[in-house]
Order: C-alpha cells, then structure tokens, then sequence
C-alpha cells in the first residue's frame, strides 16, 4: 500500500512538475515576443519621428510660403505661379514632394495580430492606438485632402488663384498642426516604452 501511494504521489508530483515547466516556458516565451514586439515598435517610432521631423521642416515651408503669397508678401512667386494655365504645386514645394517616405505601423499591427498587444498594460495600448491613430488620420486622410484638391479641376482655373491659395494653406496648416501634436506623442511613446 505505500508502495502504491508512493508511486501515485510521483506520478502526480511529475504532472504537476511538468504542468508547471510547460508553464513556465510559456510565460518565457510570451516575455519573449512581448520584449521584441516593444523593441520593434520603438525602433518603428524612432524611424518615423525622423521621417516626420522631415515632412514637418519641408510642410512648414510650404505653409510660410502660402502665408507670403495670400498677404502679398512675395509676389515674384505669385507672377511665376501665374505663368501656367495650371496650378503649379511644384512652386510650392519648392519642386520637392509632398511626402518623401511613409511612416508606416508594421510593428504595431503585428503586435495587435499575434495577440501580444494584450500582454502591454492598458495606458500603453491606449497611448499607442492613440498614436497610429494620429499618424493614419495624417497620413491617410489630411495629405491626402491636399492631393484632392490638387486635382480638382477648379484649382487650375488660375484666375482663382488667391481662392485655390488660401485653401492650400488651411488644409497645410490642418496638417502643420497635427503634424505637431504627432511629434509630441511620439516622443512620450517612445519614452514610455523605454520604461519597459
């Protein structure tokens, strides 16, 4: 009988043990991906904060330029935009693109697809969703609100000029502005996750 009840406690103590090794090298393994799923989502942020820093010194020109031409300030580049029987936006830019790369959120939609999102605690998945959310809003929705208008037909007919001028320059000091907070939020992003 103590034969038996000693070879019953071993079979148990080993299920138990191998139950707790497997769970073990679960949370390992979860600790794991969710310590390169923060990295790699760091390492996203940065590139893109470097890419907006960008787009924030090139749109920043833009808009001083609009600003000069609605208030008159330059109007040697109004005469040139006015030489065209189109609207010019390469006068703007300063015959740059708009956008010179795209930021993208990879990390942080491999994050939310594997499941690991739900291994970071609840302020920074808030926070992050808040910052991909500001960057597609920028990205998807506010240039591509300039591209539009850019291709309205009414934007080349060039006896408008002052009208098509002061709705470049709301919709690039829409994008300045968010463009702005963005930068903010990456950065106290990219603080936080340095934290973990």
């Amino acid at each position: 009988m103590k034969r038996y009840l000693a070879e019953g406690f071993l079979i148990i103590f080993s299920v138990l043990f191998a139950l707790f090794i497997n769970k073990l090298y679960d949370t390992y393994k979860i600790n794991k991906q969710k310590e390169i799923a923060v990295e790699s989502l760091k390492k996203e942020l940065e590139i893109n904060v470097k890419i907006l820093e960008r787009w924030r010194k090139s749109h920043q020109q833009i808009k001083s330029r609009l600003d000069s031409l609605i208030t008159n300030k330059n109007d040697s580049l109004k005469q040139e935009l006015k030489k065209k029987d189109f609207f010019d936006l390469g006068v703007l830019t300063n015959q740059q693109s708009l956008v010179d790369a795209m930021m993208t959120k990879t990390a942080w939609e491999t994050t939310k697809s594997t499941g690991i999102v739900s291994e970071l605690d609840f302020e920074t998945t808030q926070r992050l969703t808040l910052v991909y959310g500001l960057q597609d809003i920028i990205t998807q929705r506010s240039i591509n609100k300039i591209v539009d208008l850019y291709f309205e037909a009414e934007t080349h007919q060039m006896e408008n000029i002052d009208l098509i001028l002061i709705q470049f320059f709301i919709r690039v000091e829409e994008l300045t502005g968010q463009e702005n907070a963005l930068s903010g939020a990456y950065e106290d992003m990219i603080e936080r996750l340095q934290e973990n």
